[in-house]
């Protein structure tokens, strides 16, 4: 469908951001450090941290359920009047905004239904209401969108001429008109789009039976025991170095079992994908799915290219860290379970709700005040718009912002823990909301709210890296310096971990196409020689083994790890600009967060913030602020 749009429901010098753009504030308190018998929600504080529906959204149940089965009664006559939009110009401005309108209202209607159901369980019906209206609303546009893209060109600037106001939606019908080329006949199409979930929709449910069904077992420690699945956080930050190994060589474990069906499952989705793209006469899925990102398949291997050619700056970060806590925990060898420990005589550090609620709005200060309004407003618990407390029934999501224009945006979390983890999650999800407010706010067009992954989670990126700068540039003492800047410059190279991965993803299509019969043992030897290129984690005898088990996209969202790599440098970049000239870059980010989606990503880059995605400067200004933390990190370990 073309036209509907998702929710986004869904990771330094001393002239740093925190000190040359923000007023100065109080050091870290001790509350928010602690990490002994700790609860984000102290004082029953948990009952503001949820959402309140009737105020964001509809008033009731019986509310919204009337309003939806109005709204069903506009789309199908919407639907049935989809020939007549293109009689006259008039006409089709007309649909155009008629299309919007009820866009916006439907998504606000299939947001409520999904956080009603995360929310508590039990309300099964509501998740069964949003499946049903979602496939009502794609049958409603589906005629006309068809209907515009068949609209001869000539005739299309025939009618801006006429009404110049129809020129708003020329870049949203040339979208149409390249999706279109490319399907079948009606009647090849109703077959493919019916045999195509059988094909792929498998997989991902599978996946995630398998790692239910997994026994990852548990680690007894001096005090309790912690389970690997669901208190691996704890483990990996325990002092104690056999807790840490076991739960590594646990979890190892438990994926070791199953790991032929994980095997089995990329070979044949890729197959699957490859298969079902040949038919609309793509070369391959790479190309299909590149392809609706604005990119192509050799401007993203050449991107990849250039990524391994500077992972030296990578290993580097590697080599830095691991030559640290091997000397300040006196470690002979440092393995993969010893590199989230805390510096010597501190905990993991720790922090309330409201604490995080602050550092999150005081790191996002350099953004300017229109943001900070927004930012304000979603993160207030008595606007209801955050759900982050534990509740019976609660679904244990990851966390994740509802995100469209003409409704308030919320964040949702199945439990907010208090972990650094999660304050980095509420900042990279904020980003998202405060996003679609602005946008709102400047009157985008729904059909313009949404665009390619990578150029939405770009923004979010920047805001993990301005949280994560925000804590070193205000830690309380050395060791949380360190270990903070440490957290920061990590973040920023995970773009070389994203790199791996997508060129690991596109092997595994390459070969499938190719007709080679993958399993677990040759996925695994591809998997350290490719990343053995950017990280010195792999190679022959690593102990991180099953690496390609755990990028979740590469079974639920095939091809998706490739937005990680794009959005991670972009992410750096703005980093990198937003230091250099803060006011200049603070106004003209603004505009590009406000704009929309409204030309390719290329072209807004460019316009607004002065980047190209196939710039060599792109991979140069990720390299030269990952290398400016690294200096500062050895500065602050002392090296």
């Amino acid at each position: 469908m073309s036209f509907l749009c998702v929710l986004l429901l869904a990771s330094s010098t001393t002239s740093r951001i925190g000190s040359t753009a923000v007023r100065p504030v109080p050091k870290l308190t001790e509350l928010e450090l602690q990490g002994k018998e700790f609860d984000p929600f102290p004082n029953g504080d948990s009952a503001a941290f949820h959402l309140d529906l009737g105020r964001n959204f509809f008033s009731s149940a019986r509310g919204e359920e009337n309003s939806r089965i109005n709204l069903l009664t506009r789309l199908r006559a919407f639907a049935s009047r989809s020939n007549a939009a293109l009689r006259s110009p008039a006409a089709l401005l007309q649909t155009f905004k008629t299309q919007d309108a009820l866009n916006q209202e439907a998504i606000r209607h299939l947001a409520y239904h999904e956080l009603r159901f995360y929310s508590d369980t039990r309300n099964a019906e509501s998740m069964k209401a949003a499946t049903e209206f979602r496939i009502e609303l794609a049958n409603s546009f589906n005629g006309f969108d068809s209907a515009a893209a068949k609209l001869p060109a000539a005739t299309f600037d025939a009618f801006q001429r006429s009404l110049p106001e129809l020129s708003k939606y020329q870049f949203y019908v040339e979208g149409l008109r390249r999706r279109a080329s490319r399907q079948l006949g009606s009647e090849a199409e109703s077959v493919l789009e019916a045999v195509a979930p059988l094909a792929t929709d498998w997989g991902p449910s599978l996946y995630f039976a398998t790692l239910a069904s997994t026994d990852f077992g548990v680690v007894h420690t001096k005090s309790l025991d912690l389970s690997v699945a669901r208190d691996y956080l704890a483990i990996e930050a325990n002092s104690e170095a056999e807790v840490r190994k076991q739960g590594f060589q646990k979890n190892q474990a438990g994926l070791f079992v199953h790991r032929t069906t994980y095997a089995t499952i990329l070979a044949r989705q890729a197959d699957a994908l490859n298969k079902l793209s040949r038919q609309r006469h793509y070369a391959d899925y790479a190309e299909e799915s590149y392809g609706d990102r604005f990119l192509d398949r050799k401007s993203v291997l050449n991107l990849l290219q250039m990524l391994a050619a500077s992972a030296g700056v990578n290993k580097q970060i590697e080599g830095l860290i691991n030559d640290h806590i091997a000397k300040v925990h006196g470690l002979g060898v440092v393995h993969p379970w010893d590199t989230m420990l805390p510096e010597p005589g501190m905990e993991v550090p720790r922090f309330t709700a409201r604490e995080a609620v602050r550092i999150v709005k005081e790191a996002m200060k350099p953004l300017g005040d229109d943001y900070q309004q927004e930012l304000s407003s979603l993160l207030d618990p008595s606007n209801g718009r955050l759900d982050i407390a534990p509740s019976p029934n609660k679904a244990n999501r990851q966390g994740f912002s509802t995100g469209f224009v003409g409704f308030p945006s919320v964040f949702f979390q199945g439990r907010f823990g208090g972990y650094l983890d999660d304050v980095v999650t509420l900042a990279h999800e904020s980003g998202h909301a405060v996003q679609n407010m602005l946008m709102t706010r400047h009157g985008v067009l729904p059909r313009y709210a949404t665009g390619p992954a990578y150029f939405t989670e770009s923004f979010a990126g920047l805001c993990e890296l301005l949280v994560l700068d925000y804590l070193y540039a205000h830690a309380p003492d050395q060791a949380h310096h360190a270990y903070f800047l440490q957290w920061l410059t990590s973040q920023g190279a995970e773009v070389f971990r994203a790199a791996w991965e997508s060129m690991l993803e596109q092997e595994i299509f390459d070969e499938a196409a190719g007709g080679k019969q993958l399993n677990a043992d040759t996925i695994e030897s591809m998997t350290q020689s490719s990343a053995s290129r950017f990280s010195s984690w792999f190679g022959p005898a690593s102990e991180r083994t099953l690496a390609w088990v755990q990028p979740t996209q590469f079974f639920t969202r095939p091809l998706y790890r490739v937005n990680y790599v794009y959005s991670r440098l972009l992410a750096l970049n703005y980093f990198q600009r937003l230091r250099r000239h803060p006011s200049q870059f603070q106004t003209r980010y603004l505009g590009l967060l406000c704009n929309g989606y409204t030309a390719a990503p290329n072209a807004l880059l460019s316009r607004f913030v002065d980047v190209g995605l196939s710039d060599q400067t792109l991979v140069s200004g990720a390299i030269d602020m990952l290398a400016t933390w690294t200096s500062e990190l050895r500065r602050v370990y002392g090296e």
